[in-house]
């Protein structure tokens, strides 16, 4: 006699089936599960971001799609605003004063820090980045990131 792979499969899936509904509920007791028996979660890792805060969208006076660098309502501070991945966004990574030149660089990182899978749509994320002691205060400030020299407004 010969059996089907068709009833060997069927058989498996009804016998998983019933193993997973055998759950007994004691008398009187109930069908939550204990926190012990709950399944346990794992957070993603962090992404190494020297943002302060960063959120969906840009500030209403950034237009275009290119990175854009404005000044926060705090002087100490500027809102980095990058395009891509709205679930592995663009983020700034570091960030550096050079007292020689004058210049504020920024580093970003994109999706390849993230271990797990982004969507390809692409919109704006921006981040807040505190200066660093030694840098003066945002406003007109000139700012290197993402091969671009852009000067804070």
């Amino acid at each position: 006699m010969r059996t089907s792979h068709v009833t060997t499969l069927t058989t498996v899936a009804l016998m998983a089936l019933l193993v997973g509904c055998a759950g007994s509920t004691e008398p009187g007791g109930s069908d939550e599960t204990s926190p012990s028996a709950a399944p346990s979660t794992t957070e993603a890792p962090a992404v190494p971001s020297v943002a302060e805060t960063s959120f969906p969208g840009a500030p209403g006076d950034v237009t275009g799609e290119e990175v854009a660098v404005v000044a926060d309502t705090d002087p100490r501070q500027v809102q980095v605003v990058t395009y891509g991945s709205s679930t592995c966004p663009v983020l700034p990574t570091a960030i550096t004063w050079d007292d020689s030149t004058e210049v504020l660089s920024i580093t970003l990182s994109g999706p390849e820090m993230y271990d797990r899978p982004c969507t390809m749509d692409f919109v704006p994320t921006t981040s807040v980045v505190a200066l660093p002691e030694d840098a003066p205060d945002a406003a007109g400030l000139t700012v290197e990131v993402a091969g671009r020299s852009l000067v804070v407004g």
